[in-house]
């Protein structure tokens, strides 16, 4: 795909993945749906293609995460992201996925939103005003193929309108600015679910990654878990879910193992079993029969 790195989140594991598209002079709409997968648009992508757009997305179905800059977080059904495409960031889903985005040039955006560096990387959770955004743009994406540009450009002018108030102006802090905990904690969040099939990835990789001191990084998870642990149960997690969703396909679980940033198989057994209460292959062959 021009413009980003694109990868199944597990190579090793069938994929499958499909898109509509709509584009007109003043913007595009995609109705995509895709299995799991990691998406990365470098600093060398933004030099090449010049590329100065903002893609908003709405998530249907589905789990992922979204990174830009000082911002990210974990996505789900009825969650709005952006993402500012003059700038690096990473993304992906982890599972089954299915979203709807709407893409305008960056000087559009400006005009109706603000600014692209309060956005990108952000994550608007549902709420009535949102669901009404989300509605306007699923009968958008059915409807553009009959539009006149004139139309589609009111149409896309109507939708940020109504963006902007479902959001109420809520992105306010650019990058550079102070980070609240809440905010860290979700970019940790999205940075951990981006770079769990590192086996070298641990709590001071992701401070240095966020650029940040230990002691701040843990502050944001006072009161809960530690960071390693929290890496060590979405490695877990993501296990549980490839297995669950791959055993038919005749996947090794040493692959799966791999995939989620363990290298010590017996290691790898004895956390799953603490965590769900039985082994790997065992859950892998409850589905046996």
């Amino acid at each position: 795909m021009g413009g980003v790195d694109v990868t199944p989140l597990d190579s090793a594991l069938p994929f499958s993945a499909g898109r509509t598209v709509a584009a007109s002079p003043y913007g595009a709409i995609l109705h995509a749906f895709s299995d799991a997968y990691k998406l990365e648009r470098t600093a060398q992508h933004v030099r090449r293609d010049g590329r100065d757009d903002v893609g908003v997305t709405v998530v249907l179905s589905g789990n992922g995460y979204i990174e830009q800059g000082n911002n990210g977080a974990l996505l789900k059904a009825g969650d709005i992201a952006f993402h500012a495409w003059e700038r690096p960031g990473g993304g992906g889903n982890l599972g089954r996925y299915e979203e709807l985005r709407l893409t305008v040039p960056r000087s559009t955006f400006l005009a109706e939103m603000g600014d692209t560096r309060a956005y990108g990387g952000r994550r608007f959770g549902p709420t009535p005003l949102s669901g009404l955004f989300v509605t306007y743009l699923r009968a958008f994406a059915y409807s553009v193929a009959d539009m006149s540009e004139a139309e589609t450009g009111i149409a896309i002018e109507g939708a940020l309108h109504l963006l902007r108030g479902a959001i109420n102006g809520g992105a306010e802090r650019a990058d550079g600015e102070e980070l609240s905990r809440d905010a860290l904690r979700s970019l940790a969040l999205a940075r951990i679910e981006r770079c769990l099939h590192d086996p070298e990835f641990g709590p001071d990789r992701l401070a240095a990654d966020l650029r940040i001191s230990r002691s701040r990084l843990y502050a944001a998870f006072a009161g809960g878990e530690g960071i390693a642990a929290r890496i060590r149960e979405a490695r877990l997690d993501r296990a549980h879910d490839r297995i669950v969703m791959m055993r038919k396909t005749g996947i090794r679980v040493t692959s799966i193992m791999t995939s989620c940033g363990f290298t010590d198989p017996a290691a790898f057994s004895r956390a799953f079993r603490r965590r769900f209460g039985l082994s790997p292959r065992e859950l892998l062959t409850q589905g046996d029969g």
